[in-house]
């Protein structure tokens, strides 16, 4: 059995954590516009559409490396499907309900798309 151990590239983790902190500054801003136009709403649901899902989103990148690549490419749809709740407010509801969905189709990339395209990608996001 080989003790192989696939891990994020530092570039992609830069990238996400940078988006992260950069869609939670920006929903902040919004949050902090509207409660000056005297909608609170954005300000008081601020603790469960942006702290949680990027707490959630620092927990998976400070997770230690998988023994399967199949591993790393959940955890990396898991992070965009963050990204996407904290993006999207408007839809965070379907997409919270879309981690099966991500799952899935990470099992289908792994079974249907041909070796040499799978290896490439597999390439660009880690490392094992």
């Amino acid at each position: 059995m080989q003790n192989r151990r696939f891990h994020f590239r530092p570039v992609v983790l830069v990238v996400i954590v940078g988006c992260g902190v950069l869609l939670a500054l920006h929903r902040f801003l919004t949050s902090i516009n509207g409660l000056d136009e005297g909608k609170p709403e954005a300000f008081l649901a601020f603790p469960m559409t942006v702290i949680l899902p990027i707490a959630a989103l620092a927990y998976l990148v400070r997770m230690p490396a998988t023994r399967t690549s199949e591993g790393i490419l959940m955890r990396f749809a898991a992070m965009v499907l963050i990204l996407m709740i904290v993006a999207l407010p408007a839809v965070s509801l379907p997409l919270a309900l879309g981690f099966p969905v991500a799952f899935l189709v990470v099992e289908m990339f792994e079974t249907r798309v041909p070796a040499p395209l799978r290896s490439t990608v597999k390439q660009w996001i880690a490392v094992g």
